[in-house]
């Protein structure tokens, strides 16, 4: 498909069928090739556990539109939830299901991001990778650079994906899911609280 400089609705329906029609299991080489490639790749889900609509149809939905960088992979491998907003998000919704137990990113008390850009520990880790593995699918598409950020905002304001927050005025659930960071986020800050009195 040839793009202009301003992607149209039409374009952004149909490379969202397209991509819908090729998507690959979260494997790690299906994830560890977002990173050396260059375009814009879908997370895709169609299961209930999520709620937010997103069961309604038979189609899976696009719940996440990112640019393929050198580290891609990082949203769907363990031990990186401290520098994935998807991670984040994802674990906040599934936090009591998995009993994921929220974490500071790092021990670093110059790190002002730490409860906010919180992690988990490595057992929650683990258990939020699974499930991304067993109820996440993606897909890929090549784009030249420069159009890649102008590929991604119209696939963006096309499908509303609940986990873009950023140039997503039609994401009705975005602040909702900021609600459940947010608790994991004290969670943390608690956690590193009650560290520190043991150490005292």
């Amino acid at each position: 498909m040839r793009l202009e400089e301003n992607v149209t609705w039409q374009q952004s329906r149909t490379m969202t069928e397209e991509l819908l029609g090729r998507l690959l299991p979260i494997t790690p080489e299906n994830i560890a090739a977002l990173d050396g490639r260059e375009g814009v790749y879908v997370v895709t889900y169609e299961g209930r556990e999520l709620g937010f609509g997103l069961w309604s149809g038979s189609n899976p939905k696009v719940i996440y539109v990112g640019i393929s960088k050198p580290n891609s992979s990082r949203h769907f491998e363990s031990g990186n939830t401290g520098t994935s907003t998807l991670r984040r998000s994802l674990g906040a919704l599934l936090q009591h299901q998995l009993e994921l137990t929220a974490v500071p990113r790092c021990q670093d008390p110059l790190d002002n991001d730490r409860y906010s850009n919180y992690s988990f520990d490595q057992d929650s880790e683990e258990r939020l990778s699974d499930w991304m593995a067993k109820n996440f699918q993606i897909a890929f598409l090549p784009v030249e650079e420069e159009k890649a950020q102008a590929v991604r905002l119209a696939m963006i304001d096309y499908n509303a994906p609940i986990f873009n927050f950023q140039n997503n005025p039609a994401n009705k659930y975005g602040a909702e899911i900021k609600v459940y960071r947010k608790k994991c986020a004290e969670e943390a800050r608690m956690a590193d609280l009650k560290v520190a009195s043991v150490c005292n």
